[in-house]
């Protein structure tokens, strides 16, 4: 029996409430079931990704428009009212009406007929009342306004300041969708006819000559372009992070945290035939990921190796160029993952010294006069500043290097920080560190 967009996308919302699936892999199960209609599946997407980032201030108009605070809401029903909620308020062009008559069948589907009321009159309040908001003044205005835990803000306030609401505003955003063009393969302008011949438009980087963005939503994993290998996905943030590694044609370099791969394949690009890649992760399937991606691109100067980069010590070479992108909290990219700004902030408290102890093993592995990237997608000072201090305390022999790029980010003592509203791309940390040549 096909379902509707509504239906799959509460059993996505649901799962991920009550069993705490992962929202990408819950979503993908939801698109492999057959639907009424073949645009169910952006639908589904759309209303997923909206109740998820935007679940704190759906949930402050449930309270707001609740007769009685006493009233208890069962987790079934609390989703769809936040569905008939974003649906509402947030989603253009579906009548009020339409949208609540919807969610009260759904709940009615669903066996809570009992709730159909309940569904029924806070809908249709908020169809009059429109969005609720604190007063701009009250203590949980910016948590509410933008969906965010106190708690986060207050970790994001000593790193933008006064830009912390440009921040939030801008992961509530959709981002820009960036790609790289294979240069091994092919060059833009090519790249370009061969998805305007499926309807697919790009638009170049004025950062970047080899990255670009899709104008709007596509399915390039479809295209003839995307199955002979002439681009890979990769966020504009980390094709920075590959131009500050400075890798040329020739050199050898070692990725130590690889996955997916995206910054090894833009590196096999620069060193070229006569450079290699060492492409290293902690687990199999994502070897795995990293040598089909290659295999699809055609890049044979890079291979991939199963690697523990906080404990193994079994490589000896030492390489012209070392990225060490660490794991992180992942902060940086709430606009395309925003279940992370509501994870318990104390379950990332052990990461700076696994990203601490990363650092100090790659930087081992660095030549004289080679040079290392620390990055992270992160904005928590603990993972950025924190540790390239440490760290240049500790190893004399590197020193803070320079930056191609000068129009990008803002720059301190310790690195070089990316931001959505200023950057166009995720929050990215970048230090480049120089090994002496006698050190």
């Amino acid at each position: 029996m096909k379902r509707n967009a509504r239906e799959a996308a509460f059993d996505v919302l649901y799962s991920i409430e009550q069993r705490k699936a992962y929202s990408n892999l819950a979503l993908d199960r939801a698109l492999f079931v057959p639907m009424e209609d073949l645009r169910d599946g952006a639908r589904i997407k759309k209303i997923t990704d909206g109740v998820i980032e935007r679940k704190m201030t759906l949930d402050y108009q449930i309270r707001a428009h609740l007769t009685s605070s006493k009233i208890r809401i069962k987790p079934p029903v609390r989703v769809i009212l936040r569905m008939g909620l974003y649906e509402i308020l947030f989603c253009d062009g579906i009548p009020a009406r339409a949208s609540v008559n919807e969610y009260v069948e759904l709940t009615k589907r669903r066996g809570f007929s009992h709730a159909c009321g309940l569904v029924n009159a806070i809908l249709r309040k908020a169809a009059v009342s429109g969005l609720l908001l604190p007063e701009k003044e009250a203590p949980e205005y910016l948590s509410v306004r933008y969906s965010c835990p106190p708690e986060f803000i207050a970790l994001l306030r000593p790193v933008y300041g006064d830009k912390t609401e440009a921040f939030l505003s801008a992961s509530l955003e959709r981002p820009k969708i960036y790609g790289r063009v294979n240069t091994v393969r092919t060059d833009f302008d090519r790249l370009r006819r061969s998805l305007a011949a499926e309807d697919i438009d790009i638009c170049r980087s004025e950062v970047l000559p080899e990255a670009f963005y899709f104008s709007g939503s596509a399915a390039f994993m479809r295209t003839e372009a995307f199955q002979r290998g002439w681009f890979h996905i990769q966020d504009l943030s980390s094709q920075l992070c590959c131009l500050a590694l400075a890798a040329k044609p020739g050199q050898s370099v070692l990725d130590v945290c690889a996955a997916p791969g995206g910054k090894s394949f833009t590196i096999s690009e620069e060193v070229g035939k006569t450079g290699s890649v060492l492409s290293c992760d902690i687990y199999d399937h994502k070897i795995e990921l990293i040598e089909k991606g290659a295999q699809r691109l055609g890049l044979t100067n890079l291979s991939a190796r199963l690697r523990n980069a906080a404990s193994d010590d079994e490589l000896r070479e030492a390489f012209d160029r070392v990225l060490c992108d660490v794991p992180c909290s992942g902060m940086g990219v709430i606009r395309k993952k925003p279940e992370i700004k509501y994870r318990d902030l104390t379950a990332w408290r052990s990461l700076p010294a696994l990203q601490a102890e990363i650092l100090a093993r790659s930087a081992a592995l660095v030549k004289p006069g080679g040079r290392l990237i620390y990055s992270t997608c992160t904005v928590a000072k603990e993972e950025n500043e924190e540790i390239v201090r440490a760290f240049l305390r500790e190893n004399p022999a590197f020193t803070l290097g320079e930056l191609s790029f000068t129009s990008m980010g803002r720059r301190g003592a310790y690195g070089l920080r990316l931001s959505p509203p200023e950057d166009d791309c995720d929050a990215f940390f970048i230090a480049p560190l120089i090994r002496s040549l006698y050190g």
